[in-house]
């Protein structure tokens, strides 16, 4: 992620999904989320809403989406 991608030093979670290629629009990524299949560092992701502040990306993040789709997250230097 780049410092561009953050509104207000946060970022959503349906716009983290599609900018990491998990979900091909928001509207997938909310049904994603709405079905229980999104994990962020293993907890799972209730709120769709949910925003998601630059310095949580300070150390490693991993987004899960289903059982088998893992990603690593990390800011640009």
């Amino acid at each position: 992620l780049s410092d561009e991608d953050f509104a207000d030093g946060q970022i959503g979670v349906l716009t983290l999904l599609v900018k990491c290629g998990l979900a091909a629009s928001n509207g997938e990524a909310r049904k994603l989320v709405q079905g229980g299949g999104v994990s962020l560092n293993g907890e799972k992701v209730a709120d769709f809403k949910q925003q998601l502040a630059k310095d949580f990306f300070n150390e490693e993040c991993m987004i899960k989406k289903g059982k088998k789709t893992y990603h690593k997250v990390s800011l640009d230097a």
